[in-house]
């Protein structure tokens, strides 16, 4: 991203240009997931060096970024985890989407993932891995692509077509597996398997001997808000489905916790 960008025409009048900078040095974090260097950041904002430094110094000073002991690498501090966590624990979504995995785990015996649509990406919220049935906190946050996910497909499987191609217009559908999707109108083909059979399936499209089991939550209007999705290896085509028939009725559970009563 150049400085040009951050300044261009199309932004909102509003923005305060110190703290959009500032918010896209922790974005930069959230993409790269690593620790980096105040050259690097620059680099890659296209601002000069002294007033990254400066505002990554800033960032420090409120606990949001650290210095790595013995370097000159900076990572995402303390602070903000505090401000994830605040959101992660004032919404419902979480609260009822933690106790319903669980559930997941328990009768099914595979990983559970709780996830929303984020931008043009699936962004997971909650994970619980059976082995020690407990919550997956370094999952957390990661994104994955919608085309080749069953999470994805549950997420856009309900919205108008064309916000479904918007997403899609800078997807590469890179050729992961033989089953990967290849194509938008490959993808919306999908999509109304997805809606016929009221979960998605993902066919080892992400990786080979992984095949995964999803289904929509809906709010209290009806609306698609996330969805939740077990995953796990060597599982076969026809478990998977009648995997994705239990996610499904579990999903359901979840969107009447969340005032929802109708049908998916």
């Amino acid at each position: 991203m150049s400085d040009s960008s951050i300044k261009s025409k199309d932004s909102p009048y509003f923005l305060i240009q110190s703290v959009d900078r500032s918010l896209t040095i922790l974005q930069s974090f959230i993409e790269e997931r690593r620790p980096m260097g105040v050259t690097e950041i620059a680099k890659r904002l296209g601002l000069h060096k002294s007033v990254v430094h400066r505002l990554m110094l800033t960032l420090q000073a409120h606990g949001y970024l650290e210095q790595v002991r013995d370097t000159d690498k900076y990572m995402v501090g303390p602070k903000a985890f505090e401000l994830g966590s605040v959101f992660t624990g004032s919404t419902s979504l979480v609260d009822e989407g933690k106790q319903i995995l669980m559930q997941v785990v328990e009768e099914i015996g595979m990983t559970a993932h709780l996830a929303i649509l984020d931008r043009d990406s699936v962004l997971y919220m909650v994970n619980v891995e059976p082995d020690h049935f407990k919550y997956l906190f370094g999952a957390v946050g990661q994104r994955k692509q919608i085309y080749n996910t069953a999470l994805g497909k549950s997420l856009t499987a309900w919205l108008p077509e064309e916000k479904t191609r918007k997403l899609l217009e800078n997807c590469s559908f890179e050729k992961l597996t033989s089953t990967t999707i290849g194509s938008v109108e490959e993808y919306l083909e999908e999509l109304e398997r997805v809606r016929q059979n009221g979960y998605a399936i993902d066919n080892e499209e992400a990786v080979v001997g992984v095949r995964c089991a999803s289904a929509p939550v809906c709010d209290r209007g009806g609306d698609v808000i996330a969805a939740i999705s077990v995953s796990g290896y060597n599982v076969s085509y026809e478990q998977i489905h009648e995997i994705g028939i239990k996610i499904k009725g579990l999903a359901a559970q979840l969107s009447r916790r969340l005032g929802y009563f109708g049908a998916r």
